[in-house]
């Protein structure tokens, strides 16, 4: 198996930030203790306080958060990644979570610096310092993914697997599709976001928080650009992009081993619709937005992109085709021997 690339940006934004940035949180987090009351504020509720107790009530939970992410995310750096997709997803995760943990521990404990707290008493809002904590920490999670890495280029080697249309030398052909959720799922899609909107708001109220519908509106806009994707097949390789032009995933033609047709479950393999991660974090990356008929690319470096789409067959032959030209190009043979 292939070494993971970039490995030296998986110890940073995967470890050493995370870890840094807890520790100089907890660093300041204890030095406040002589300054927090004896009962500390816990839980708020719509009338304010309504639940206290010692600072470890708030502490212990948070440092639990804390290290179990920092345990987690960080073996995964150091053990994934072989994607791009996988190792930007891993290291914005494990650099942006560190920061939102560090700072919801501190400004939730911050307001309460040289105060006094009982049930039903008012303190200030955290909700300005909430917001700041949740900017920086996206902040960070976007530099931490877009330096993970592009992949290195790594040539495939050998035939191509997998059934191929037959071109001339010269003959340049593009198949195009576009493809998005099915009637049922945009459907109960549709109707689950409205309430999932409905509840936000609902829960801002009663909260008195704008924060909380922000913080739990703000993904949907992200969640939409992943719905309908466009398919390109062409001299290059496999380009699949957003309605909107991103994201986008790319197979250049030298790096396809093998396109085949294969049936997909969403739910079962990647856990959900839209541009994903297997369960596994193997090196497989998919663009479902239905089940049933899907392109499954085997690439170089032990990486796969599966991608759900009408008349697969036709694309994937297609792609073979152009792999194997590429494959002649580039060593000057024949293309006999293939499969297929």
């Amino acid at each position: 198996m292939n070494a993971l690339p970039h490995r030296g940006r998986a110890v940073l934004f995967g470890v050493a930030i995370p870890v840094l940035v807890t520790v100089a949180a907890w660093t300041v987090a204890l030095t406040w203790l002589d300054r927090l009351p004896a009962q500390i504020a816990l839980h708020w509720g719509p009338d304010g306080i309504d639940r206290v107790g010692p600072p470890s009530g708030l502490l212990t939970p948070m440092a639990v958060m804390s290290g179990v992410t920092i345990v987690a995310l960080g073996t995964l750096a150091l053990t994934v990644g072989r994607t791009s997709f996988i190792r930007r997803l891993v290291l914005a995760l494990a650099s942006g979570l560190a920061v939102f943990f560090a700072g919801l521990t501190l400004s939730l404990l911050g307001i309460q610096l040289d105060r006094t707290v009982a049930v039903g008493a008012s303190l200030p809002s955290p909700d300005a310092w909430l917001a700041l904590t949740a900017a920086v920490a996206v902040v960070v999670a976007v530099v931490a993914g877009t330096a993970a890495g592009r992949d290195p280029a790594q040539a495939a080697l050998g035939p191509v697997h997998g059934e191929q249309l037959a071109l001339t030398v010269d003959e340049r052909v593009t198949w195009m599709r576009r493809v998005g959720p099915s009637r049922a799922l945009m459907r109960w899609g549709g109707s689950g976001a409205a309430l999932y909107i409905a509840f936000a708001l609902w829960l801002a109220a009663i909260t008195d928080s704008w924060y909380v519908a922000v913080l739990m509106v703000l993904p949907l806009p992200f969640v939409l650009t992943m719905l309908v994707w466009d398919v390109r097949v062409d001299t290059h390789g496999l380009t699949v992009r957003g309605a909107f032009g991103w994201p986008r995933q790319h197979v250049p033609a030298g790096e396809v081993v093998g396109a085949t047709v294969r049936t997909v479950s969403p739910l079962g393999e990647f856990g959900g619709w839209g541009l994903r991660a297997s369960a596994n974090l193997d090196g497989t990356v998919g663009v479902v937005v239905r089940g049933g008929e899907a392109i499954d690319v085997e690439r170089s470096g032990g990486r796969r992109l599966v991608v759900t789409v009408d008349d697969a067959g036709t694309g994937a032959a297609l792609l073979n085709a152009v792999a194997q030209r590429a494959r002649h190009r580039s060593t000057g043979g024949s293309t006999e021997g293939a499969d297929g």
